[in-house]
């Protein structure tokens, strides 16, 4: 037990005022003269009398009283014990790393940590628990599958929710595609070991086709790995049922307007087959008339080194675009005009707005771009809510953004089409874009609609951006501290009964 306020209990020496009232009001005797004894005359004692006390326990409770009360000032408080949980030991592994012949390198680490008392989950939104026969039959014959995107950064806080006592411990088994890493990093829990895995992974996959001649059919090939994605160019005969594709032996099947691809590793896709040329409309003001060349360049590029057919050209501000167009680039700081936003929502265009208004200085790099690093010098507002193309924050994903996490273009589907944000410029006042190989490569996956390539991308993300910032779970925050109760109204209640039976025993001894 402790007091908040000590020094209230000086005043518990007020217990002197009753002691002295009560000796100075002690009954004296009364004297009676009888017989002879009243002619003598009186003499002092030459003895001290004895002090006696009459009524001690009335003194004594009228002294608790007062000494209850002091002590009830000196807010008393009464620490308890602090309630702790018991330790959860929990291993969280990724999906797409289950799925990976990458399985095999931390299956004894693994096994080891179960051996323990450790509980295996999936790393997804529902925390779905692993039972261990479906661990072994995956750790035992593991193999290597394309696996749908999931954030694992985005997940990190409710991980951290679930286990926020200091004694948890967590084991976090992810791969380091960049794929699997949207937005900011977030910080890492200090209980929580966060193991990122190496995948040695490479996928194929057709990104669009098109018809070239009515014999002959233009595909549109990805090829993916750590170091990188690109893209080539593969013709083959309209009524070929086999191809060979980046080493790989694909059956092909054309059905109407879309084709079949059959991987041998049992992966199989359904593309539209192209007809027309895509079409691209360029819209600028003067402000960024040389932002125009440096489009122009990538997209001649793309045509050149894939063979597809493209038709860009300018259009102006005020001219109602061809409703067959494709993409429609807006490159000026006014308002996008609402036929615009009518053709992206009723006829599945995409819109590239580009404003380049309001520049803040950033020294940042264009995240996982490639071997070559891409500098970004400015970058727009953040305020995408009152754009130009009224676009929300809702539903807005992240395409391309820094090795500082700071989104670089975002994208929202707007109706039937997409609405694309970018927030800085290809010249050299903004970036290194326009100078960069890499520009024709980052455009074509955007320019080419069919097959999203975030799911096929095994681009492995910068170490650098692995590392989170670490942060103490919150249950060590509050283990030093313990829980208090006070105990002042239990003293203050214990006082008032103490004082009505001193009163009860008072009235008694004056009936008496």
């Amino acid at each position: 037990m402790t007091f908040l306020s000590p020094y209230w209990l000086l005043a518990a020496s007020a217990i002197v005022v009753p002691i002295a009232i009560h000796l100075w009001n002690r009954r004296q005797g009364k004297t009676v003269k009888v017989g002879s004894l009243r002619w003598l005359e009186p003499s002092a004692s030459k003895r001290w009398s004895s002090i006696r006390l009459s009524d001690v326990w009335l003194l004594v409770l009228r002294c608790l009283i007062l000494i209850l009360l002091a002590v009830a000032l000196a807010k008393p408080v009464w620490q308890g014990a602090p309630s702790t949980q018991q330790a959860q030991k929990a291993v969280f592994i990724s999906p797409e790393l289950l799925h990976s012949t990458a399985l095999r390198t931390i299956k004894p680490t693994v096994d080891g940590l179960l051996q323990r008392g450790y509980i295996l989950h999936r790393y997804t939104p529902d925390f779905e628990a692993i039972p261990i026969e479906a661990w072994q039959a995956l750790s035992n014959d593991p193999t290597d599958s394309v696996v749908s995107n999931g954030n694992h950064w985005g997940l990190l806080p409710a991980l951290a929710q679930q286990y926020k006592q200091a004694e948890d411990s967590v084991w976090l088994f992810t791969s380091d595609q960049q794929r699997h890493f949207q937005g900011a990093p977030t910080p890492l829990q200090e209980n929580i070991r966060w193991v990122p895995v190496a995948l040695e992974s490479t996928i194929n996959w057709v990104q669009a086709a098109y018809t070239l001649r009515p014999d002959s059919l233009l595909l549109i090939t990805g090829h993916s790995n750590r170091d990188g994605t690109k893209f080539s160019a593969v013709q083959v005969a309209t009524l070929a049922q086999e191809a060979n594709i980046n080493g790989n032996l694909v059956r092909l099947g054309e059905q109407g307007d879309s084709l079949t691809a059959q991987w041998s590793n049992s992966f199989s896709q359904r593309i539209a087959i192209h007809k027309e040329p895509l079409r691209i409309g360029i819209a600028h003001d003067k402000a960024q008339q040389a932002e125009v060349r440096y489009l122009q360049a990538a997209v001649q590029a793309i045509s050149r080194y894939t063979g597809i057919p493209i038709k860009a050209h300018v259009i102006s501000t005020t001219t109602q675009p061809d409703p067959s167009t494709s993409w429609l680039f807006w490159l000026s700081g006014q308002n996008v005009p609402g036929s615009w936003i009518e053709q992206v929502q009723k006829n599945g265009t995409s819109l590239w707005v580009q404003s380049a208004s309001e520049p803040e200085p950033i020294t940042a790099q264009l995240a996982a771009s490639g071997i070559e690093k891409i500098k970004i010098q400015q970058l727009t507002a953040t305020d995408i809510a009152n754009s130009n193309a009224g676009i929300k924050l809702s539903d807005v994903s992240t395409v391309w953004q820094t090795t500082a996490g700071e989104p670089l273009l975002f994208m929202q589907p707007l109706g039937l089409g997409k609405v694309y944000h970018f927030r800085s410029g290809f010249g050299p006042a903004w970036s290194q874009l326009g100078q960069s190989a890499q520009l024709p490569e980052l455009l074509l996956p955007l320019l080419l609609p069919e097959q999203s390539t975030d799911q096929y991308d095994a681009r492995a993300l910068d170490e650098t951006q692995l590392k989170s910032t670490v942060v103490q779970p919150v249950g060590k925050k509050d283990k030093s501290e313990k829980q208090q109760y006070s105990l002042m109204p239990w003293l203050v209640l214990l006082a008032f009964l103490l004082f009505v039976a001193e009163r009860l025993i008072t009235s008694k001894r004056k009936t008496a």
